[in-house]
Formats: C-alpha cells, structure tokens, sequence
C-alpha cells in the first residue's frame, strides 16, 4: 500500500512515532550505555556523564534499565560521576548489566527476573557519585529541574546511538512509499521490490530527528552518497561500498 505523504502524520500517530522536530536542547533516552562508550560517545567530565549526539555534548546520566527489583525490593541508583563502581566496570572492560544514558526526569524499567515493566520511575542518587559531586541533587527529576532552568527544553525525543528517533524504520519506508521510491535527484526507481533498500532517505539539515517533510529527501544511494562532503565520507566504509557497487551494477547502465 503507498501512503500519500498528507496522510503520513496519521498514520505515524497510529504506530505511537515520537513528533519531533528542530534543533536545540533535546531530551533523550534509550541509549544503550555500553555501546555508546565503546564508540566513544561518552565522556566523563567534572559536572556528570555527557553523550555526543548528532554532533552535540549533552549532560545526562546513566542507570541500570534491568535490575533486580522485586527481588531486592529496591529501584536502581543512577550515576553522575564515574564513581567507583563505574570505574571498576570500565577497567574490567565489560558493563555485566544493561546500564542506559538519560537526561530525563523518569524512566522505565524492567525487572530482569519477572519482565515486569516499571513506568515513568524516578531513580534516586548513588551514594559514591554524590560524594564525588556535592550539590543538591538527590533525584532523576531534580537532575532533570537543573537541565530545564539551563535550557529550553524540547519534545523527548527517544533516539538510538546513530540518532535517529525511535521507530526510524518504519518512519523511512512510509516516507519512501509516499514518494514511490522514485529518487528526488535523478527520478530513478527501483526495477523490483527486493532492491528498495538502496532507495533512503536524506535529512537536508543534518538532523536526524528533525522529520519535517521540508527536511526530508528521497534519494537512491548514489545520489545519497555523493549529496555532501559528509556523506562522500560516510559512505566510504567497505560495507557501503559494496551495496553501491551491487547499485551500480545493477542501475548505472540506465543513465547516460
């Protein structure tokens, strides 16, 4: 079925998509601790944890989203430092509990033995952090109360560690139908549905979240590697060399 793009908002409405849009402060969440640190996209600095997202250093903190709940009858603590238990955690190399980044006021949790999920929960301050880091902040929300009288905060938005917004995929293949895959730069289009894939979809800003139709192009992956310096550079990974060589392949010899 093709989605006439008017008709796109009601439809991402249907599948829950996050509405988010601009630039500026942004509320995030669901970052995976371990693999933003091993990307080098964390960094420990005086004042708490920071996250470098789209090409921005955002405070936050970090948690554990799966503990031991009913079974110690207690929430998690969250971190703002790298206190001696993050330290050690690092030093051995290996996070062994599922910790996430935040900058929200509350989070969800799952017990990891029952799956019980715990909403919108505000977590209390680690002990060792707070002997790092004097102040008055006892709570997630308090955290939270400090970032909004710094900034002018946003609609949250729930991204993952390359910044796009949850539900991305299913965003990007409705956007893409409602152009019938034909690329807005050389108005070519896939010969059959299984090459659709080298059909994307392109953010003229920069912004990964920024969703406006205005901000968004559909365009092959030719013209999608070549569109800017950054992605000329982007896509020079062999991974993504090789999909524009099989795109090559199969499309070149219809352009002149």
């Amino acid at each position: 079925m093709m989605y006439q793009f008017e008709n796109l908002q009601k439809f991402l409405d249907d599948l829950d998509f996050p509405k988010v849009s601009g630039s500026g402060w942004k509320l995030i969440k669901g970052i995976d601790f371990e693999k933003a640190f091993k990307a080098g996209k964390i960094s420990f600095e005086d004042d708490g944890i920071y996250l470098n997202y789209d090409g921005e250093k955002y405070r936050g903190y970090m948690f554990i989203k799966t503990p031991y709940i009913e079974a110690y009858g207690s929430y998690p603590r969250f971190h703002l430092t790298k206190c001696e238990v993050i330290q050690q955690f690092i030093e051995d190399g290996n996070f062994n509990k599922r910790y996430e980044w935040s900058n929200s006021n509350v989070n969800d949790l799952i017990d990891i033995t029952t799956g019980k999920l715990y909403q919108n929960e505000n977590l209390s301050y680690c002990s060792k952090c707070k002997r790092q880091l004097l102040g008055e902040i006892q709570t997630t929300s308090d955290f939270h109360e400090i970032l909004k009288n710094a900034h002018q905060l946003e609609e949250e938005v729930e991204v993952d560690l390359f910044g796009y917004v949850k539900g991305w995929n299913r965003f990007s293949r409705a956007f893409r139908e409602s152009k019938n895959y034909i690329c807005d730069e050389c108005g070519i289009s896939p010969n059959e549905a299984s090459h659709k894939r080298y059909w994307q979809v392109h953010h003229i800003d920069g912004d990964k979240t920024n969703n406006q139709e205005s901000n968004l192009r559909c365009l092959c992956i030719e013209c999608h590697s070549t569109v800017d310096a950054v992605h000329s550079q982007n896509f020079q990974s062999k991974a993504q060399q090789i999909e524009l060589t099989r795109f090559r392949d199969l499309y070149n010899p219809k352009n002149p």
